[in-house]
Order: C-alpha cells, then sequence, then structure tokens
C-alpha cells in the first residue's frame, strides 16, 4: 500500500500514541487549546504535520449536527446542459473555497423534478448536508420552497423571480445586453441583428432581450427575436429574414447553433456573432464569435462566501445578492 496513502488514514488516537499523549491532549493541542502549553502544542501539531495527519472535519461537523458538505444542485436534464463548460467553471469556483473551509461537494443531478426532490431530501437527512447552492434560479422551484420551509442556507445562480428574500448570485444581465448589443451594431456594424434565446425564456434572457431591445430602438433597428425549440421554425424564420447580418445569442451553445442553422441556407462566413459565457473553444466555428465572459469561476467563489457569510436576509434592502460584472472579447 502507498506510505502517503497509509498517512491520510491516521487517527488522533495514532497522533496521540506517536505524541505518548492522551487523546484529549492530542484532541486539545490540534486545535490549539490554551490550557495545553505552547511548547506541547507546537510539539504535537509538528509531529501531525510530519505524519501527513488530516483533521477528521466531518466528524467534528457531525457532532453538531451538520456534515462538512454543501449540496449543490443541477437543473434537470430538460433545462440544461451539465457537461456545459459554463457549469464546470462555477463548479471550480465552488470548490476552491469550499475546501479552504474544509467542506466538499456533493452533488444532486437527476432527470425529473420528483427525482431531484428525492436526492436533494436524502442529502439533508441521511446527509445532514445543511447548506446548498442551486445552479438555476427557476420560478416556482420545489427544491428552494423545501430548503425554505426546513430553514436551510442556500444560495441560487441567478435571480430569483419569486422570493425577494433568497440569497443569490448573478450578473447585471440587462446591462450586460446592452453591452453585447452595443458591440454588436457599433463595434461590428451589423445593421440587421437577431436576438436568440432558448425555448424556456429564463429570467436571465428576458433581461438580457431588454438590453437588446434598447439598443435596438436606439438605432432605429427593428429588434428581430427567435426561440431556439423547434428546429424547423428556426429554420423558417431564417428563410424569412435573409437580411439577417447578425447575431446576438443567450449563450454560446445557442449561437452557434442558430449560426449552423444560417450557414444550411447561406455560404457566408465571418459572420457577427455576440453571445454569452465564454465557454467554447477557439477555432470551433468560422464565425466573427465575440463572447460576453460572465466570470463564473468569481461567480461560484462568490457564492459559497455568501453561503458561509451572516448576513440575514431582511439585513438590507437588497438581502443577500452579489452581482459579478462581465467583460467583452
Amino acid at each position: 500500500m502507498n506510505k502517503e496513502y497509509v498517512k491520510k488514514m491516521l487517527t488522533i488516537r495514532d497522533i496521540a500514541a506517536k505524541a505518548g499523549v492522551s487523546v484529549s491532549t492530542a484532541s486539545r493541542a490540534l486545535n490549539n487549546n490554551p490550557r495545553i502549553s505552547q511548547a506541547t502544542r507546537e510539539r504535537i501539531q509538528a509531529l501531525a504535520e510530519a505524519e501527513g495527519y488530516l483533521p477528521n472535519y466531518n466528524a467534528k461537523n457531525l457532532t453538531a449536527g451538520e456534515a462538512n458538505a454543501v449540496g449543490v444542485v443541477f437543473p434537470t436534464a430538460d433545462h440544461s446542459h451539465p457537461e456545459n463548460p459554463f457549469y464546470i467553471d462555477l463548479l471550480r469556483g465552488i470548490n476552491g473555497q469550499l475546501t479552504q473551509r474544509h467542506y466538499v461537494l456533493s452533488v444532486a443531478i437527476s432527470k425529473t423534478s420528483a427525482d431531484l426532490l428525492e436526492n436533494v431530501k436524502s442529502m439533508v437527512v441521511q446527509g445532514k448536508i445543511k447548506r446548498f447552492v442551486l445552479m438555476y434560479a427557476h420560478h416556482d422551484d420545489p427544491i428552494a420552497a423545501f430548503l425554505r420551509q426546513h430553514h436551510l442556507r442556500f444560495v441560487t445562480i441567478g435571480q430569483p423571480d419569486d422570493n425577494a428574500n433568497d440569497y443569490f448570485v448573478d450578473n447585471d444581465n440587462l446591462q450586460a445586453g446592452i453591452g453585447g448589443a452595443t458591440y454588436l451594431l457599433n463595434q461590428l456594424e451589423v445593421k440587421h441583428p437577431v436576438f436568440v434565446e432558448s425555448a424556456h425564456d429564463w429570467a436571465y434572457e428576458q433581461q438580457r432581450r431588454q438590453g437588446y431591445e434598447r439598443v435596438a430602438a436606439s438605432f432605429n433597428v427593428e429588434p428581430l427575436t427567435c426561440k431556439l425549440g423547434e428546429v424547423n421554425r428556426a429554420r423558417l424564420f431564417i428563410k424569412q429574414h435573409p437580411e439577417i447580418d447578425g447575431i446576438m445569442a443567450t449563450d454560446d451553445f445557442n449561437a452557434i447553433e442558430f449560426y449552423r442553422l444560417v450557414r444550411e441556407q447561406s455560404s457566408i462566413r465571418n459572420f457577427p456573432v455576440v453571445s454569452f459565457n465564454h465557454s467554447l473553444p477557439t477555432g470551433l466555428t468560422d464565425a466573427d464569435l465575440h463572447s460576453v465572459n460572465l466570470f463564473p469561476e468569481k461567480m461560484g467563489s462568490a457564492t459559497v462566501a455568501l453561503l458561509f457569510s451572516d448576513r440575514e436576509p431582511l439585513d438590507t434592502p437588497t438581502p443577500g445578492q452579489i452581482r459579478i460584472p462581465y467583460e467583452i472579447k
């Protein structure tokens, strides 16, 4: 067996035996209890570090009735693509902050809302998890309702539209929509843009569309909008609007899918596109793609900071909200 692995399996009893002290003395020394002399604390802490001892933070938390884990809940499969790099970057930011707090991730992901709710209930009842991150903000969400009912701390990614007191982390999607549309019409000199969104009509999509419409009005441009749902409807929309010379989409995947449909009917290249999330590898498309970076890793870090903050929902007029800036590239 690997020697390093054996070291990591050491218990507090092993450290106490090696130091020649009682388990309670070893425990107090490792927790900097002033009842133990500084010399003894330093000796035992140095020994633990040399032996590769890792404290059992989970046992400590469970004593207080809480696991050292945070439940991260993904939206159901029909609402998202969990493999989207945007989610990966969010998780990277979340995990980085949890590691510093000696917490770990516990993921809930299911195909249906009913199964997802049962997953979360199990995490609470059996896993003793009391803090959650919802990687979405949906109207009338049963998961959020359950967490509120049981007075459990949670933060949503995205602004909830049905509970003003929920904690959330989001971008200013209206301003991001204004910035993206201005870049498309001003910098890229598009005259006949189309705004492309999903069939779900999420709140963040509505806000980005509002920004687009404001800018379109200021440029005296018709604010065409197309929902990506039924592919044949999108194809018909493109056929009915051959004048389209640029795209603004709610995310990179919607942008590339609509651009693919445009290319079916046209041989045009270097088609101007502005989208969001900055999640596609360079060279994946021949479109002139400019993506609005929403800094999901920063969003993940901010989410954990809010999850562990001491703020209460009614502390401020805008309770528990953090806005992350954006950047267009």
